[in-house]
């Protein structure tokens, strides 16, 4: 396997980029990333998976907003399907979920994650009042913000309706570890590395990005 440097804000791609690289390589594999935004994917697998993308606008193989069904996909196309931090903004995770069984080949491979909306930093905004970039009074469907607000077992039981899990991985990172600049992006990466550490030991409440792995039930 290659060397890979993720961005900061990058841990829910550990867990799947780890796995494909893995898969055996004289085999080739389609793969649908949803929500891919920029499709930052792309340029992380190996030669032998073929890249195909979704999302509501962007450079994408399929152009479509997920609260609208079907999707624009024949049943059984894709060995792997990525879905990292996007059923939160949807209105209808359930059904997505099952449009995802439809178009994925028997026995896919699934990467999902979502929010835990309940870590101790969520906590504390809401004990002092405080709205984060993703919460806006009555403009959360319109904007696709953070529709629903799950706990880390809803995230697990929620996915395990769907697919049977195989490994579950949790990680922590701040906003301006991710995104800041200087010394104070320094002092929150290594706050981040001990946060991560917890988030083994205590999901519930260091945990901000849940993050699985699984096989597509039949």
């Amino acid at each position: 396997m290659k060397k890979i440097k993720l961005r900061n804000d990058g841990g829910a791609f550990i867990l799947p980029i780890n796995t494909i690289w893995r898969l055996p390589k004289d085999k080739t594999y389609n793969l649908l990333d949803i929500g891919a935004a920029e499709n930052y994917l792309k340029e992380l697998l190996p030669e032998n998976v073929n890249y195909f993308s979704l999302d509501v606008a962007g450079k994408q193989n399929y152009i479509h907003n997920l609260d609208k069904f079907p999707m624009p996909i024949s049943d059984d196309q894709f060995d792997i399907i990525v879905c990292l931090e996007t059923l939160e903004h949807t209105m209808y995770p359930h059904k997505v979920m099952k449009e995802l069984l439809r178009i994925s080949k028997p026995n896919a491979l699934f990467f999902l994650s979502m929010p835990n909306e309940y870590n101790f930093y969520c906590r504390f905004n809401y004990l002092i009042g405080k709205k984060t970039s993703v919460q806006e009074p009555f403009m959360v469907v319109e904007k696709h913000r953070h529709i629903h607000l799950p706990r880390v077992k809803d995230v697990l039981d929620f996915f395990s309706d769907y697919v049977h899990i195989k490994e579950t991985d949790y990680k922590w990172y701040s906003r301006t570890g991710a995104h800041g600049t200087g010394f104070k992006k320094k002092v929150f990466l290594i706050i981040d590395k001990i946060i991560n550490k917890f988030s083994k030991i205590y999901p519930a409440l260091f945990t901000r990005t849940v993050v699985i792995k699984g096989i597509k039930k039949s």
